[in-house]
């Protein structure tokens, strides 16, 4: 689009030079050790010509630095997609080792309250049972109740 621009401003200066420079008989003799003859040239053509390159030149300028940005962008944006992505496998790796450690930790716990209780079970005393020893042995050994009993007494 600028180069557009610069390619209209060109011709409304070229039309504007022309205008006001066609009456001037100013003429400009340009000499050069290789030319058989020096070339002549009416002041307002030199203008023109002048002008008119330079805008050109910076029509074409403006054209290369807008493809280099195109191109800059379109690595930046590349760049970019590709941080996106990696970004988002951090967040789902961190998300997964969020679920992990919560796991381990609910483990943790458990197994923390597990070893609390069985420490309870060992500080507390053995309860007495009311029956003597050797009914409990008599009764393992397979005697029966009667022979037990006859024991008690």
């Amino acid at each position: 689009m600028r180069l557009i621009k610069r390619l209209i401003e060109l011709a409304v200066v070229v039309l504007i030079i022309s205008l006001f420079m066609m009456n001037k008989d100013v003429t400009v003799r340009i000499t050069y050790f290789g030319l058989d003859q020096p070339v002549t040239l009416a002041f307002w053509e030199l203008v023109t010509i002048c002008v008119s390159l330079g805008i050109i030149i910076a029509a074409i300028g403006d054209f290369i630095t807008h493809y280099k940005w195109l191109s800059e962008r379109k690595k930046l944006l590349k760049t970019d997609q590709e941080h996106q992505q990696v970004v988002e496998n951090l967040n789902k790796d961190i998300r997964q080792l969020h679920a992990e450690n919560a796991k381990l930790r609910q483990d943790l716990d458990e197994k923390s309250a597990e070893i609390d209780s069985l420490k309870a079970v060992e500080e507390q005393p053995f309860p007495r049972s009311e029956k003597p020893v050797f009914a409990e042995t008599a009764e393992l050994s397979g005697l029966s109740g009667e022979t037990t009993a006859k024991m008690d007494k």
